[in-house]
């Protein structure tokens, strides 16, 4: 059953088209996953099809056919006395619960994932693939996508396109596309290349004609001009024929975009980090970890983090991470900090001071890299094209984004994140894996954006039962030694299986002996 139908639509923003659609539509089963980057319009995209009344700046020009019902959960709800996590649950349960016996339901969300931890997301996940309910996600969580929808709708260059099928084979095709542009932009550069070559060939023989043989008279000179002249005008012709194809072949000619790993300038960071190579960045001791005269989790031995500590912290919602950051920003938690460390702290809800300095001056002053690098994390953010802009004049989520930038700049030798993923899109979250990947000094980071754990692999720490575990639990020697015994009988078994001469009895024997140990 087809529930949306959309043809010829166009928004435009203050006169300026935002995006285009010249067909699509949502049909029963169909789980959308609508993808792009930020500020590209697809929260606006969405609240159009649910109907939210748009402010007068839109312009919209559409042939919208609905035929079902929709629950629409927004990106921003109303917390109330509940957590980010609780109220977006509930928000999700009670839409589902509406449209649960409706042939024609259509469920709509912005970003759903955002606020949930890791547990409240494999709920998420499991719940909408046993629905049967029609969905169009909006979703920068790569993970959550590839395991949802079975359809992707992306928005590049103002317009929307679909693909039929699963996340990941849409990322199959992106690569593909990608390879072939390069192949093909190549191709072109050798075409060009060829061209200059000819044209360059036809401008000298033009020019060898001014040139006149000695010894000739006045009337074989008139002569031999008169030809020349022609030659001349057709090679002058065919000249002008290559250099305009040539230009033509210019004007096609673009590069794709190629990204390269940010890099540390040469002299003093180099030094900054040779520096402290061998010294404790942190000695926490033992102690109980509190929040609002409330325990919330202890750590029961010292923990030693040096200048090169990457790790990531793990934990439901409301256990207690962002405490620990706060706490350790401000030197709170007992133990030894290093005369040397400077801690650099992102939190989604402290604002930048709002001033009337550019972007980019206010980068300049405090960042570690040098100038390219600094406005490449500008790019990948998406505030590049904002650089020579106030920072006043910044929206709130380009706010969090320059704060981001602010910190992962600057210069500092521990970082502290605190869901850095929440308001980037995708091409942003891999920048930032690459980033953190790279990064020389130490970092912890909170994140439940599970396909950007897996990118930038780090030791993981976890707050669970109320205490925070920082290393695996160490092996009893027991169960060691029946591990290795176990290995032995069933390489012993192997090889009585394989000979002539072996007993059925002895063979039920070892079989025995591997399940009591198993």
């Amino acid at each position: 059953m087809e529930l949306i139908k959309i043809d010829h639509l166009q928004i435009d923003v203050a006169a300026t088209k935002l995006l285009e659609i010249d067909s699509l539509n949502v049909t029963s089963g169909q789980k959308i996953g609508l993808i792009g980057d930020n500020g590209v319009g697809k929260t606006t995209l969405v609240n159009i099809l649910a109907q939210q009344d748009m402010t007068d700046s839109f312009t919209i020009k559409s042939k919208i056919t609905r035929n079902c019902n929709f629950a629409y959960v927004p990106q921003l709800l109303d917390a109330k006395d509940k957590s980010g996590g609780q109220r977006e649950k509930l928000a999700i349960e009670l839409a589902i619960a509406k449209l649960k016996n409706m042939s024609n339901g259509l469920l709509l969300l912005d970003e759903p994932t955002s606020n949930l931890d890791s547990k409240q997301q494999k709920w998420l996940v499991q719940l909408l693939q046993k629905s049967k309910i029609a969905c169009l996600i909006v979703s920068h969580d790569q993970n959550f996508l590839s395991q949802v929808c079975n359809n992707i709708w992306y928005i590049q260059k103002q317009k929307v396109s679909g693909f039929t099928g699963t996340y990941s084979e849409f990322q199959r095709f992106q690569a593909d596309k990608r390879h072939f542009l390069e192949k093909e932009y190549e191709q072109q550069k050798k075409r060009v290349n060829q061209l200059q070559v000819s044209s360059n060939q036809k401008l000298n023989k033009a020019r060898t004609f001014n040139k006149n043989k000695k010894g000739l008279s006045p009337s074989d000179w008139r002569s031999k001009s008169m030809g020349k002249q022609r030659a001349k005008n057709s090679v002058i012709k065919a000249s002008k024929n290559l250099t305009n194809k040539l230009n033509r072949e210019k004007a096609k000619l673009e590069k794709p975009r190629a990204r390269r790993p940010i890099t540390f300038k040469n002299g003093t960071e180099k030094q900054a980090i040779a520096d402290i190579s061998n010294d404790k960045a942190i000695r926490l001791n033992k102690q109980k970890v509190q929040a609002f005269k409330r325990n919330l989790f202890t750590i029961d031995n010292e923990i030693n983090i040096d200048f090169q500590t990457k790790v990531l912290l793990a934990g439901q919602n409301g256990v207690g991470k962002t405490v620990f950051l706060k706490q350790i920003k401000h030197r709170e938690l007992v133990g030894y900090y290093s005369p040397k460390l400077k801690i650099g702290y992102f939190d989604q809800n402290i604002c930048v001071k709002q001033t009337d300095q550019t972007l980019i001056a206010s980068l300049n002053e405090t960042s570690m890299f040098d100038d390219s690098s600094t406005m490449q994390i500008l790019g990948d953010l998406h505030l590049k094209q904002f650089a020579q802009q106030k920072i006043s004049s910044l929206s709130g989520g380009q706010l969090v984004c320059f704060n981001l930038a602010k910190i992962i700049t600057g210069q500092y030798n521990l970082l502290l994140l605190d869901e850095p993923t929440n308001f980037l899109d995708i091409g942003s979250i891999n920048a930032l894996a690459e980033f953190i990947t790279n990064y020389p000094f130490a970092i912890i980071l909170v994140s439940h954006d599970q396909a950007f754990v897996n990118q930038i692999k780090l030791k993981e720490w976890q707050i669970k039962s109320k205490k925070l575990l920082v290393s695996e639990p160490p092996v009893n020697e027991n169960e060691k030694s029946n591990a290795n015994e176990l290995e032995l009988l069933k390489f012993k078994l192997d090889s009585l299986m394989m000979s002539p001469n072996a007993t059925i009895v002895e063979i039920k024997e070892l079989k025995a002996k591997i399940e009591g140990l198993q």
